[in-house]
């Protein structure tokens, strides 16, 4: 996680328009480590998935990128992936992209649904559960992910 929201900013606006002219979505952006030794994790994807050469070459323009503008001091390793299977719901884009798609929601009281998300209109979801339509407030879900049974 960035503990640092100005240099976020800063690499996001950077990082953004480029994937979007790619074709892409910057999907989450993480910078761990010590100054002397980071690592800025970069999630992309589209709506119908990315490829690991696609991620490959995304990696090597992001980086021609952060080079030209240099917001990071300092070494650092880029890492660019794609969010996975079971990748985290984070924004409302994240959840209408997710519509017809099996997701699991816990709720802040603990309680766990899985089921698939119906419909999504930035303050409610609707999941099928069981046959059964449960409605739920985005400000009651702690977290939420795409749910992949193997």
């Amino acid at each position: 996680m960035m503990d640092d929201p100005e240099l976020q900013d800063s690499i996001e606006k950077l990082v953004a328009p480029y994937l979007k002219y790619q074709g892409a979505d910057l999907v989450d952006l993480q910078l761990s480590g010590s100054p002397r030794n980071r690592t800025l994790r970069i999630d992309v994807d589209r709506l119908d998935g990315i490829t690991v050469d696609e991620c490959a070459r995304l990696s090597r323009g992001i980086a021609d990128v952060l080079d030209t503008h240099d917001p990071i001091s300092g070494r650092y390793v880029l890492e660019v992936s794609s969010p996975g299977l079971e990748r985290a719901l984070k924004s409302d884009r994240d959840y209408q992209r997710a519509v017809g798609r099996t997701v699991k929601v816990i709720l802040e009281g603990g309680h766990v649904m899985v089921g698939q998300l119906m419909r999504f209109d930035g303050s409610e979801l609707e999941l099928a559960v069981d046959g059964r339509t449960r409605l739920v407030q985005a400000d009651e879900i702690r977290k939420a992910n795409l749910h992949f049974e193997f």
